[in-house]
């Protein structure tokens, strides 16, 4: 069924390639019967059923050059680890949710959280918008961690380190809030590099391997959002991917990792060209 919805996908967002894909296949199938016929008279290819066999040719072409992928698997060699890439709705996915905060583990939306970040939709969607349970969960995990005040326009004051995780627990979901960009205290601005990254997702990992208990880890596609690392995404998906290979070949962090890609994205990624990248 996955494939069609891709293939429908692809034919929706790109009715005009698939044209010129279909037409360009059939005026090569086309030019190929007439130099044929012309130099070998004693071949004759006409009538309808050629005709049908070019165009059926010509069609599977071009649906075939706009399908892509929604949903790939890469196995990772000499262990049970599976990395699942897909699109689709984080909230909607079994086993533990990631979501990346600042190293403040603001609540407020607004100027400190955008409802448009994951970590906003988070906050609305586990709490409606009243964070007070999430505030205590952080507070009560981070308490022995080690931190610092700074002055702050708005929102938290309690600074805590890259990486730094806390298990959230809203009603029978399990969340993973961690920390993995920092926030400039005059404007809420979040921002991170890459290896700020790669640490934050080491630390992750470290947890992970913790909570799961065999259940799947999910996460977005962290750094592309407002903290963005100034990476195609495409290059931003490979960086993901090659952290939780290396955890898993330290040691096990589960045996599904599932990286959940927003639609908006499929435009812009081909999963076909990843799993090759990946073989």
């Amino acid at each position: 069924m996955r494939p069609l919805l891709d293939l429908w996908h692809g034919l929706y967002s790109h009715p005009w390639k698939t044209l010129q894909y279909t037409f360009a296949c059939f005026s090569v199938i086309f030019t190929l019967v007439r130099g044929i016929t012309h130099f070998i008279p004693a071949i004759k290819i006409e009538g309808t059923l050629p005709l049908a066999l070019a165009v059926g040719i010509s069609v599977v072409y071009g649906l075939a050059k706009v399908w892509k992928p929604s949903r790939i698997e890469i196995p990772i060699a000499n262990c049970n680890t599976v990395i699942e890439v897909v699109f689709g709705d984080l909230f909607t996915q079994d086993g533990i949710r990631v979501i990346a905060v600042s190293e403040y583990f603001d609540s407020k939306l607004g100027r400190p959280v955008s409802d448009k970040s994951v970590h906003g939709m988070f906050l609305q969607k586990c709490f409606g918008g009243h964070p007070e349970t999430f505030d205590k969960q952080v507070d009560e995990q981070l308490r022995n961690v080690t931190s610092c005040a700074v002055e702050k326009v708005e929102g938290k004051s309690r600074c805590y380190p890259i990486g730094s995780t806390v298990l959230i627990t809203v009603n029978q979901d399990r969340y993973l809030a961690f920390a993995s960009a920092k926030a400039d205290p005059k404007t809420c601005k979040v921002y991170a590099d890459v290896g700020m990254m790669w640490e934050a997702l080491h630390a992750l990992w470290q947890r992970a391997r913790i909570e799961a208990s065999g259940d799947a880890v999910n996460l977005p596609l962290v750094g592309s959002g407002l903290a963005g690392l100034g990476l195609p995404a495409r290059d931003l998906l490979n960086l993901i991917i090659l952290a939780a290979i290396t955890e898993t070949k330290v040691k096990e962090v589960t045996q599904r990792i599932r990286i959940v890609l927003h639609r908006s994205r499929f435009d812009e990624l081909d999963l076909s060209d990843t799993i090759e990248h990946w073989k």
